[in-house]
């Protein structure tokens, strides 16, 4: 009898174990399940290649969540210190994040096409309007109703320039969403991508042509100091942009040997219109001493400007007892006065040393000779002076002398 109990408590037991293990085999089956389909559809999201992809895999997160939660509490104590809600959920925002960075994309790439169109146009216009310019600065002698029309050309072409820089520079930009600029190496499909995007909007292209117009602009104007300021600025920022989606497109073209040659014509042509607008402001400064009818050999450094001015003044101090009075004068005037005092010293001086164009050293240079030069000219006086002080002291003594009164000593000899 007991031999039966035994038997009949064993049975029981056993089943009951191995029901269990069934039972622990399940929901372990189950946990791991829902691990693996989770993880697949993290990964999908990854690795969309574009929103339409994207979109797909929004389904299969709601058949997840369909699908697992029967076994909400199950997992809830499973996969902690996450939960069932809790994966969900960021499964949810990988997926909202992935589908606004295709979003993003997809605006840029908008953008791109309709500022290709917008920065076509104004390569025309610009154009027209370097050429209008190139040709009434052409006409030496120039009337009012002429200048006016070519200022206002020239305003024209200067915000028309500013325009389209704003414009390529944010094409540029737009070929490196924040996404890609993340990544330390872009897959092939982030290469491809920029690529489409490249030729949609023909970048490469635009970048040559603005900086090109650039420096046309500056070849056919005569700017001040101010105008050279802000194109600097514009420079700097151009620059910069270009800096850092220039290197990541080496990468990207690295076996187009055609695109690999554009990219380094690029850097060059920054290269030339960094010079371009340092040498405004020599050739500049070069036609006000014209204009005052002092004629200077050509320089394009502070080196060569210091040497040319010095050279002139010093043939001038030459020529002093060759030439008449009133011609070295009128020269010295026109030179100094007219000049250097009225537009280069107050107005070009602060540009140069600014932009570390010329130093303080070379200036002084340059005002000591131009010193030199006027005490040639106009000798200095003061022996002239030192008379007329002595006789003026001379006369006042004289006068003091003779209305001193008498004293009673003299008028006793004078009885």
């Amino acid at each position: 009898m007991k031999l039966k109990y035994f038997i009949k408590t064993f049975i029981v037991l056993l089943l009951s174990g191995y029901f269990f293990l069934i039972s622990a085999q399940s929901d372990f089956e189950i946990v791991e399940s829902f691990k693996a389909k989770l993880q697949k559809i993290s990964s999908q999201i990854e690795n969309a290649d574009s929103l339409q992809q994207l979109n797909l895999v929004n389904g299969e997160i709601a058949e997840l969540e369909q699908e697992f939660k029967t076994h909400k509490n199950l997992l809830d104590k499973s996969l902690y210190p996450d939960d069932f809600s809790k994966s969900l959920a960021s499964l949810n925002n990988e997926f909202l994040l992935r589908q606004r960075d295709f979003i993003t994309i997809d605006i840029l790439q908008t953008e791109v096409v309709e500022l290709s169109s917008q920065v076509e146009f104004l390569n025309r216009r610009n154009n027209e309007l370097l050429v209008k310019i190139q040709d009434l600065e052409a006409i030496r002698n120039k009337d009012k109703k002429t200048i006016a029309k070519l200022e206002n050309l020239v305003a024209d072409l200067r915000a028309n320039i500013y325009k389209r820089d704003r414009m390529v520079i944010e094409m540029v930009d737009s070929l490196m969403p924040p996404l890609m600029r993340e990544k330390a190496n872009l897959t092939a499909e982030d290469k491809q991508e920029i690529i489409s995007d490249e030729e949609k909007g023909n970048v490469l292209t635009n970048v040559k042509r603005t900086i090109n117009d650039n420096t046309r602009f500056l070849e056919v104007t005569s700017l001040k100091p101010k105008d050279l300021t802000e194109i600097r600025k514009q420079q700097s920022e151009f620059s910069k942009t270009w800096r850092y989606i220039g290197l990541k497109l080496i990468d990207v073209y690295s076996d187009d040997e055609q695109k690999s040659g554009e990219i380094k014509i690029i850097d060059s042509l920054f290269t030339r219109w960094h010079r371009a607008v340092d040498r405004e402001a020599w050739s500049t400064m070069r036609e006000e001493f014209s204009e005052n009818d002092i004629q200077l050999q050509k320089f394009s450094d502070a080196e060569q400007f210091k040497g040319v001015l010095i050279s002139f003044i010093n043939d001038e101090i030459k020529n002093i007892d060759v030439k008449s009075e009133t011609e070295s004068k009128n020269i010295f005037v026109n030179f100094v006065d007219s000049t250097w005092f009225d537009s280069i010293q107050p107005t070009w001086m602060p540009y140069l040393l600014d932009n570390k164009l010329i130093t303080g050293a070379q200036k002084d240079e340059i005002e000591t000779k131009i010193s030199e030069w006027k005490s040639g000219l106009f000798p200095s006086m003061w022996w002239i002076y030192l008379i007329i002080a002595l006789v003026i002291i001379g006369t006042i003594i004289f006068i003091v002398l003779r209305r001193k009164p008498k004293s009673k000593t003299e008028d006793a000899i004078l009885e």
